[in-house]
């Protein structure tokens, strides 16, 4: 649309991308790229490069590419040019091409590096006019209207963010991760059932499934056990896998709370009181039935503690990108960010 700017806001995640825009534009992407194996599959899919579930959809006939591990780009020039290409897609997913201008926030891990984050800024600036690279936790608390003294704990695939949130942007000092988080999750989960069941054949697609519909800690066991299909040394069997699922669910907990511990104890002590009580549990791994309460009574030595699981915690990263697009000035960038153009 002649004169007029498209905002847009990204949470660039390890396996699953969200897109929002001014016009409203909502794309969920998973974050795989695949291309042709060979040219028999180069000329059967007719793309040079597919993205999501198509991708996984055709992945026998392509060479997949992941290229977020533990929520930064992999070092390798495969999965750099791929990350590019990722994300042109997923800004283009919003018809930039009907604007001007194009403006952007992408959300990056706490703990992105500065080449994490140049090659992010590099990856975008081939799709728009200007960039601005925040932290995904900030983006969570800025979408919430929770941005004076907050405490962020956002479960992804890769890791776990944990940011101390306080008026203004964070600094290196006030987050941290830890990679426990979902993909460790899964991995847990086929443990747990090979351990319990020998010869168990569970890929971790399987477990991810698993994890999404049943994940569960403390005392939110569901009232039915968790009866899965699975094959053990090829025999088709049901079996039931609860304690596997709260097992390796509870696996994260301890890790999270050390974590928590740190940053609320090296913050200002006036504000101590202010953290406890103003804790947001977000991110895909909030979804876990009983996670806040399990959290709330293991930082119970703290005091009084106080976790707000999110409702909508797939969108709210990209949410928060799209509103800092839309009301922080582009003069102010520079001093927000790593990289502004």
């Amino acid at each position: 649309m002649a004169g007029e700017t498209l905002y847009i806001g990204v949470d660039l995640g390890t396996f699953r991308s969200v897109m929002v825009s001014s016009d409203g534009h909502d794309e969920k992407v998973l974050t795989v790229i695949g291309t042709p194996k060979d040219q028999i599959a180069k000329n059967f899919l007719k793309r040079e490069v597919l993205f999501g579930e198509d991708a996984l959809k055709n992945r026998l006939a392509l060479n997949l590419y992941r290229p977020l591990e533990h929520g930064v780009i992999k070092d390798t020039p495969e999965d750099k040019k791929f990350i590019a290409h990722f994300i042109t897609n997923i800004i283009g997913l919003g018809d930039p091409e009907d604007y001007d201008r194009v403006v952007a926030v992408i959300g990056a891990p706490a703990e992105a590096s500065h080449v994490d984050k140049t090659a992010i800024f590099d990856a975008a600036a081939g799709s728009v006019n200007a960039c601005m690279i925040i932290s995904e936790p900030f983006a969570v608390a800025y979408a919430l209207d929770k941005i004076e003294h907050t405490l962020v704990i956002d479960i992804g695939a890769g890791t776990t963010d944990l940011c101390r949130v306080y008026g203004t942007v964070p600094t290196p000092i006030d987050q941290m991760h830890v990679n426990f988080a979902g993909d460790f999750i899964d991995g847990q989960i086929i443990a747990e059932i090979q351990k319990k069941y020998a010869g168990a054949q569970v890929t971790k697609d399987m477990a991810r499934r698993w994890k999404e519909e049943y994940s569960f800690v403390g005392g939110a066991e569901p009232n039915d056990p968790i009866v899965v299909d699975f094959s053990i040394e090829g025999k088709a069997m049901s079996l039931d896998i609860t304690d596997c699922v709260q097992n390796a669910c509870e696996r994260i907990v301890d890790p999270i709370v050390s974590g928590v511990k740190e940053l609320i104890a090296s913050s200002n002590p006036e504000y101590h009181d202010a953290f406890r009580r103003n804790m947001i549990l977000a991110g895909g791994g909030s979804g876990i039935a009983g996670l806040g309460e399990m959290i709330e009574e293991r930082l119970g030595d703290l005091g009084e503690v106080e976790v707000l699981t999110v409702e909508d915690p797939l969108e709210l990263g990209a949410m928060g990108g799209l509103r800092l697009a839309m009301e922080v000035p582009e003069d102010m960038w520079k001093n927000l960010t790593l990289a502004h153009r």
